[in-house]
């Protein structure tokens, strides 16, 4: 069982929770039309040489690039979980020379122009171990100039034995260079239903509950990683901290903007668990406001009384706006280090807009 399993409360009578390079294509939740896509491609052998596997954070993406590297030195058998082939459990483990993997490093968190370099060479030479050797770009984003440069050529055109895997959740922080000669697959949210059969189904921390199951699959809008997460940062025991925070926060205005940021910003899941559980909150008070009847459509259905009480004390524009200002706030959740400054500037833009 992996350290990630552990973590997110998986026990030992329930199927383990995988790392990405553990997985192939029967064990991946999802990407149903993405993994056809790529069987038909790789029996035909028409894989494009430069592939760009694109999404948003915790779709699966990693997970699908990992299978795919499978598949393409072990097909057709590497997309079954069964398969014991070399190329299959070395890739899992990590130790498969024809896979060479880049991603970001050092104090920057960038690709850099050296890794690319090396990369290059290593590509260069033929297969040692399988069909095909795969270069594997992570977070491929994170490419500064001189490695999206370094890289262009091998990009668009690689040599015969080789593949080039591109990986990010944000396509358009890569040069349109470096777009323009990759095929783009989307991997794509899956139903929260769907979603929340594989978490009871994986998750003991869940303990068979179906409402906090939904609750999580619907908070992370279908990204099977995105739940984990949620659930490894202690979301649901914070769920209630938070809105008692937010009761007191619109009860006591102003004077209570820092302590409350401060409250917030306790929690072990940083800013962005902090964020997820505000939009849930701030959503879950609209919805009671603008369909009271429709306690189905809300995240913390078993809350609906408090949240009625609360949702009647904050104008409903205001409540809008609020929300608003809590999703401009998720792309932070990354880049800045003390989630309680975040927190108190949120607080404060969404005091102005729920003003009675």
């Amino acid at each position: 069982m992996s350290a990630n399993a552990w973590a997110t409360g998986v026990d030992l009578m329930k199927p383990p929770i995988l790392e990405p390079r553990e997985h192939v294509f029967e064990t991946i939740l999802g990407q149903d039309q993405a993994k056809r896509l790529f069987r038909t491609m790789i029996a035909a052998d028409r894989l494009p040489k430069a592939l760009l596997l694109h999404g948003r954070r915790g779709v699966g993406k990693k997970s699908l690039a990992y299978a795919l590297v499978k598949l393409i030195n072990c097909f057709p058998d590497g997309e079954r979980a069964d398969c014991q082939s070399p190329a299959c459990r070395k890739i899992a483990r990590g130790v498969y020379l024809d896979l060479i993997e880049v991603g970001p490093s050092g104090p920057g968190g960038q690709i850099r122009v050296e890794s690319a370099h090396e990369a290059e060479w290593r590509l260069a030479t033929s297969p040692t171990e399988g069909r095909r050797k795969v270069l594997l770009i992570l977070d491929a984003h994170l490419m500064n100039v001189a490695t999206a440069n370094a890289l262009l050529k091998t990009i668009e055109e690689p040599p015969g034995h080789a593949r080039v895997i591109l990986v990010t959740d944000r396509p358009g922080m890569l040069p349109a260079t470096i777009r323009s000669r990759c095929s783009a697959v989307r991997c794509s949210e899956i139903g929260c239903e769907r979603l929340a059969d594989w978490l009871l189904e994986h998750v003991g921390d869940l303990a068979g509950d179906r409402d906090r199951a939904r609750f999580v699959a619907l908070l992370a809008e279908g990204r099977p990683g995105q739940a984990l997460s949620l659930i490894a940062t202690g979301l649901l025991q914070e769920r209630a901290e938070t809105l008692r925070a937010l009761a007191d926060f619109h009860r006591e205005g102003y004077r209570a903007f820092m302590i409350t940021a401060y409250r917030l910003a306790q929690g072990h899941g940083g800013l962005a668990g902090a964020l997820a559980l505000l939009f849930a909150w701030y959503r879950d008070l609209l919805v009671s406001r603008v369909a009271p009847d429709e306690s189905d459509l809300l995240l913390n259905s078993d809350q609906l009384e408090a949240l009625r009480s609360l949702g009647e004390k904050i104008p409903l524009g205001g409540l809008a706006k609020a929300l608003d200002q809590v999703a401009r706030r998720f792309d932070l959740a990354d880049r800045i280090a003390n989630p309680q400054v975040v927190l108190e500037s949120l607080l404060l833009d969404v005091g102005m807009a729920t003003r009675a």
